[in-house]
């Protein structure tokens, strides 16, 4: 719990009053600190004086279960959102209607609507970081697809979606100059980022009636089966199935709301990504999440311009070859480490580097044939050309992002006492050296 005990002001109290100056906000009963200090009397609007000094204090009980918000998001509120998510994204409408999913979601929003702190949470949410709201809607909703997919118990389905929906719900508690923040984190300001998972889960294991098992899911969706996640780093044997899909509508979202906003792109652009990440999902979700979108009926839409085409093809080509320069030293570090390690953060590194090289090996991304067609393109391109050069870039920048997490797993093992042989020291130091020039390709 290193990460909580390390935090600043909760950041909550702040969030009701703001919330307080359009949606009424008062205590339900008498707010102490733990020295049992009166701080706020029952009845009294959460005002931004309020709330300046209740941030000062650790409370005796946490403040979210000591006030009411007058008109909150119930049931029907939240289920009408759904519908303002689909008109947003009509390809998630789509896979909705494929999957005849709308029964589900009601009776979903219905067992949401038994739980009035999730309510509260959902609704300062919507007001105070409608962004982070939205990304719950699309979570939960492909959460309980994705469940439903893989034919688990009407429990898990109803778990994942719950814990879709509240998991980024920690963010609320930490301070908006650290989310809002432009200029790079300090080491500290990412550690309480890293701390929301913990913050979402203690306080879902304070809700009467809840499954223990959307806290743990919320706790566990930055965790990776490589354990290079976080809050703790745990490996694939220690994942519960729940936490996992919630773990992949987050990725999956951010891939949609992100890469693809302000292009035609949709779910079915995603694929390739899908397929390049194989090793990064266990068997039974990869195989539903692909099926999910294959058999949408979804077709993937442009994500380029024909006037910028001829500029997207000569980025590419450089990052074709920046990209196999990168990867001969990587080659030979993959020869020299050893198959697996009894030191947590030693063996997340391996597995992430050998789950990239798999990746890789087995796209044929950067086969010679690629360039040789990516060059013929640029002199000569077909209408039939546009999609496949289309899919070529989503991979080659997904491939980026996969070396920049491999960045980090070469300088533990270069940092690591059990890889000082000169061989591997020469290996992984020309590794590192040659990925530094792959970030100034994807910048044009």
């Amino acid at each position: 719990m290193a990460l909580l005990d390390s935090q600043p002001e909760d950041a909550y109290a702040h969030h009701l009053s703001q919330v307080n100056k359009k949606n009424q906000v008062r205590a339900t009963e008498d707010i102490f600190n733990e020295q049992g200090v009166l701080l706020v009397k029952k009845g009294m609007p959460i005002s931004e004086q309020l709330a300046d000094q209740v941030i000062k204090h650790k409370l005796l009980r946490p403040i979210e279960h000591s006030v009411n918000i007058e008109k909150i998001i119930d049931a029907g509120r939240l289920f009408k959102a759904f519908s303002f998510l689909f008109t947003r994204y009509p390809d998630c409408e789509a896979v909705h209607q494929n999957m005849t999913l709308e029964m589900l979601l009601r009776d979903l929003c219905g067992e949401y609507g038994r739980f009035s702190l999730l309510q509260q949470k959902m609704t300062v949410l919507s007001m105070q970081r409608p962004h982070e709201f939205e990304k719950g809607l699309f979570c939960a909703w492909f959460s309980m697809a994705l469940a439903r997919k893989m034919d688990l118990s009407m429990q898990q389905i109803s778990d994942a979606f719950m814990a879709g929906l509240i998991h980024d719900t920690g963010m609320l508690h930490i301070s908006s100059e650290i989310l809002d923040k432009r200029e790079a984190l300090t080491p500290t300001e990412w550690r309480t980022i890293q701390s929301h998972p913990l913050i979402g889960d203690l306080f879902l294991k304070q809700i009467p009636g809840l499954s223990p098992i959307v806290a743990r899911a919320t706790l566990e969706h930055h965790e990776r089966r490589d354990g290079a996640g976080y809050p703790v780093g745990k490996f694939s044997e220690n994942l519960c199935t729940e936490g996992q899909i919630v773990a992949i509508a987050d990725s999956i979202c951010a891939i949609r709301m992100l890469r693809l906003s302000g292009t035609e792109g949709n779910l079915a652009n995603l694929l390739p990504i899908i397929q390049f990440n194989e090793r990064s999902y266990d068997p039974g979700s990869y195989k539903a999440l692909f099926s999910l979108i294959r058999t949408s009926g979804l077709e993937p839409g442009r994500i380029l311009a024909d006037t910028h085409l001829g500029a997207e093809i000569r980025i590419l080509i450089l990052a074709h070859r920046q990209l196999n320069r990168c990867f001969l030293p990587l080659d030979k570090v993959i020869q020299l480490l050893p198959e697996s390690s009894d030191l947590r953060r030693v063996r997340s590194a391996i597995d992430q580097i050998h789950s990239c090289w798999f990746a890789v090996a087995s796209s044929g991304l950067l086969a010679d044939s690629v360039l040789q067609w990516l060059e013929q393109c640029l002199v000569n391109t077909e209408q039939e050309d546009y999609a496949a050069v289309e899919e070529v870039k989503v991979m080659l920048k997904e491939l980026h992002w996969q070396l920049l997490q491999v960045r980090k797993s070469l300088a533990i093992l270069k940092d690591d006492e059990g890889f000082k042989a000169i061989e591997m020291q020469q290996a992984l130091k020309s590794a590192l050296k040659l990925q530094e020039g792959l970030d100034e390709v994807f910048k044009r």
